[in-house]
């Protein structure tokens, strides 16, 4: 995209990608360690990021392409961030041995509970652990993902109903 700086026109980065920044984009995800069913998702986050960090008229980005490539890196290293965190906490999850006087059943419904947890996308999960697991407030959650108490509480409440309706499928007294 071009504006007018000074009487002169200068790139910015735009939502509008050319076919070559995208195919640029891919292999820097691809290289990144990003898998291939991911990186869609991961260009549509270096849109969102370039529509963000949108530059000011008096500080316009000189070259849109390197630019271009930094956002897709972040990106990269953010997605490994947050699989490392979710495998880490699953596997602290998993450790963790039911309560004694859990009978068979409790067991079972807890094995259900983490399979349909673990099929969530990683935001419904996040808030739903942060909650129930970590036994988190909902001004705790919204300070620690850093969004507004009505935003933590509304996702909190859409995670939750996502769960219930994915547990409700699995119980074969559904059918």
């Amino acid at each position: 995209m071009k504006r007018q700086v000074n009487n002169r026109q200068v790139s910015t980065p735009a939502a509008v990608l050319t076919r070559p920044q995208v195919g640029r984009i891919r292999a820097i995800l691809m290289l990144g360690g990003i898998p291939f069913d991911g990186v869609d998702d991961g260009i549509q986050q270096v849109q969102l990021k370039l529509v963000e960090s949108a530059a000011p008229p008096n500080r316009p980005v000189r070259n849109v392409d390197a630019w271009i490539g930094v956002v897709a890196s972040r990106v990269a290293v953010d997605w490994h961030r947050t699989h490392a965190r979710d495998a880490g906490l699953t596997r602290r999850l998993e450790q963790q041995p039911p309560p004694p006087q859990a009978g068979e059943q409790q067991r079972l419904l807890a094995r259900l509970v983490a399979d349909e947890l673990e099929a969530l996308p990683p935001s419904d999960r996040q808030i739903l652990v942060l909650r129930f697991y970590a036994d988190l407030t909902i001004p705790q959650i919204a300070e620690a993902l850093g969004v507004p108490k009505g935003t933590a509480k509304s996702r909190l409440h859409r995670a939750s109903a996502s769960l219930r309706e994915r547990l409700k499928e699995g119980d074969p007294r559904h059918d």
